[in-house]
């Protein structure tokens, strides 16, 4: 593939991912606030994150047979439609029902997007060179981190949660255009139906099951600390929601040191030991996190401090449990990456919604989970037969 068109398909994949996450953190520092104007409480609106996964996770194996069919361009603008409009109509909710149905069908726009951008990167990258592409989706990934959360601090705090959701809407509708004007139609699509039973042939298959669940259980670690965090660090800690906001860019930081260092060496040092070496700071740190608090849970940094390190570890391992489980596949065409993104995010939305029903309130708690996910990974790790 020529270096610019290469560029061009990163671009377009990394912009979708970047909205889709956008639309997952961005509202966060506003859940307080959120939960005040809608009159109900906070263990209830943080129900949005979870049920916002869920929305991601269902359709996904029929974005795989959409995009088949129909084309990756039609399949994102249709996305980003749907995305749109949930998100001018979540800035318009007065009743928690109603937003927290809105959030499954705002899900369900970024859904599209993400199985349409790991579609497009699968196609033209095979083994290392995919998981260093993939290293850069997981940039965007950290950068909506980052900006996500800081940007919906600073627009809570100079106006309302509900322009939070208008600049969501907007964004999409930009993203709409460009994709219209740059993104080339695919040069054919089959009209046949998909074939439901490739996807049972992937989950029987082992060395592709695998590694899809030790990067599931690994974001279900950013889902479950995000989903109990704004409680704990406004509350607990009594941080503001600006300071909280501010918290995204460290996070950020740690996963962006994590991605460059996939795309920078993985190529050299493999993939196999990359993925030991990441599991193996996630567990370092999330051990010394439940140590610190257990020690002192008075101090906000042994909570996130340690989480940062976790947060490094994952960006290591994402990627490359990704390009493993594609190099793996026994099926060709997009229902690898479909059903990646389908297990990941049903994994995240049964932590995020265990995670709220539990109501967990304490850092050490938390710590607790973060604890237990990363051992999971391990586990999963240590069933991977060896190459």
């Amino acid at each position: 593939m020529h270096p610019s068109n290469a560029a061009f398909l990163i671009s377009m994949s990394c912009l979708a991912v970047f909205l889709s996450q956008l639309g997952m953190m961005m509202y966060l520092p506003a859940l307080p606030s959120i939960a005040q104007a809608l009159n109900t409480t906070q263990d209830l609106t943080s129900l949005a994150l979870p049920v916002y996964l869920a929305g991601m996770a269902l359709p996904m194996l029929l974005w795989g047979k959409w995009g088949a069919a129909l084309g990756i361009k039609r399949i994102m603008m249709g996305s980003l439609l749907l995305f749109s409009v949930s998100s001018a109509l979540l800035s318009l909710c007065t009743q928690i029902e109603t937003f927290i149905s809105l959030r499954f069908v705002q899900g369900m726009g970024a859904s599209g997007l993400s199985v349409m951008a790991r579609s497009l990167i699968a196609q033209h990258f095979k083994g290392s060179e995919l998981a260093k592409v993939l290293s850069w989706l997981s940039i965007a990934f950290v950068i909506s981190l980052g900006i996500g959360q800081y940007a919906g601090a600073v627009l809570m705090s100079a106006f309302d949660w509900p322009v939070i959701f208008w600049g969501l809407g907007a964004s999409a509708l930009i993203q709409i255009v460009m994709v219209y004007a740059y993104l080339p139609d695919s040069p054919h699509v089959s009209h046949t139906p998909v074939c439901w039973s490739h996807y049972l042939t992937l989950v029987r298959h082992r060395p592709f099951l695998l590694p899809v669940l030790m990067g599931g259980l690994g974001y279900g670690i950013i889902i479950g600390f995000n989903t109990a965090a704004p409680s704990i660090f406004q509350n607990t800690y009594q941080w503001s929601a600006y300071d909280y906001g501010q918290l995204g860019w460290a996070m950020s930081l740690a996963y962006l040191l994590g991605s460059l260092v996939v795309n920078r060496y993985v190529t050299v040092w493999g993939q196999t030991t990359m993925s030991r070496m990441a599991i193996r700071v996630m567990l370092a740190a999330s051990t010394g996190m439940m140590a610190a608090l257990w020690i002192n849970s008075t101090s906000a940094l042994l909570l996130w401090l340690p989480y940062c390190l976790i947060i490094c570890g994952q960006a290591i391992n994402y990627p490359i449990s990704l390009s493993q489980a594609s190099e793996h596949s026994p099926v060709g065409g997009p229902y690898a990456m479909a059903l990646c993104g389908f297990i990941h995010q049903v994994l995240a939305a049964v932590i995020g919604a265990s995670v709220s029903g539990l109501g967990i309130q304490q850092p050490i708690a938390l710590a607790s989970l973060c604890l237990l996910l990363v051992v999971m990974v391990l586990g999963v790790k240590i069933m991977q037969p060896r190459a």
